[in-house]
């Protein structure tokens, strides 16, 4: 078993760590990658070795899917340009991993790819058989096709084990194929302001205890992608409602201002990662 107490959970250095305490809990700063994290997960997900999701992150994700149709499609449309453009050949499947409630079956399958998802949270199981969306509660170890493809929104901050999970997700990619991350931005607007002081905020900009224990920045995405050899091709920072790597929710006027601010001043709460595998 990993000690993540003695060594950082993505370039698995142990000089470069630097412990602290913000508010009721430790937290460990790798100067090597830039990886911000608490070493203990106590609380998981039921059937993975994750972190939970707050049940109203849930619910939000929820009542947002049948008012963001339009948004998904515009999103699916200007990502499979940009996916296209790196396979250098069609985009024939796509896998996502933590798929929530699957908005992007409909516009995928609509561009005639087939779009499968995984979530192991019962409740969105639940949900896809009620919207006619084919959700599977398949662990990735047991996913046994290979993908143009694989996504990953706002999952990797929830993995105790990041090497462990990329490893399984390039073993699943076709030669050339892509692997493209979402994921909080540890140095957005959003995460600074939350890290002035422990007694203005409990969160440490994205660690979230119990929720997100896992803060990424653009050098740790960086670093995560050399470790497997795959060519980075993307690492940006963009706001919540960029125009083509946005999330698929229904914000209000002052989210909308706050998000394109952030991103309009390089500080977007969003990190995106797209790299390449070559197969070899």
């Amino acid at each position: 078993m990993n000690n993540f107490e003695q060594s950082c959970p993505v370039c698995s250095g142990s000089d470069a760590l630097n412990k602290f305490s913000w508010g009721e809990y430790p937290v460990i700063h790798c100067n090597q990658c830039g990886l911000d994290y608490c070493s203990q997960m106590v609380e998981k997900e039921s059937g993975g070795n994750s972190s939970p999701v707050h049940l109203e992150g849930i619910e939000m994700m929820a009542n947002a899917f049948h008012k963001t149709n339009e948004l998904a499609t515009q999103y699916a449309r200007r990502r499979i340009n940009i996916y296209e453009s790196i396979l250098k050949r069609k985009c024939q499947n796509i896998l996502e991993i933590g798929c929530g409630p699957g908005v992007f079956y409909k516009p995928y399958k609509q561009e005639s790819i087939q779009w499968d998802g995984i979530e192991i949270n019962s409740y969105w199981k639940d949900f896809g058989e009620k919207n006619n969306i084919p959700i599977s509660d398949k662990p990735l170890e047991l996913v046994e096709k290979t993908y143009d493809v694989i996504m990953a929104h706002q999952v990797i901050e929830h993995v105790e084990d990041p090497l462990a999970f990329m490893r399984s997700i390039v073993s699943r990619l076709k030669p050339g194929g892509i692997i493209h991350l979402e994921l909080p931005n540890q140095n957005s607007l959003t995460a600074r302001l939350r890290r002035i002081s422990s007694k203005l905020s409990f969160d440490y900009g994205f660690i979230q205890p119990p929720m997100h224990l896992r803060a990424y920045r653009k050098q740790t995405i960086k670093h995560l992608f050399r470790q497997f050899d795959l060519y980075s091709k993307m690492v940006i920072d963009c706001g919540n409602t960029d125009g083509i790597w946005g999330q698929v929710r229904d914000y209000n006027l002052f989210q909308k201002s706050f998000y394109s601010f952030a991103g309009k001043i390089g500080l977007g709460s969003l990190l995106i990662g797209l790299a390449q595998y070559s197969g070899d």
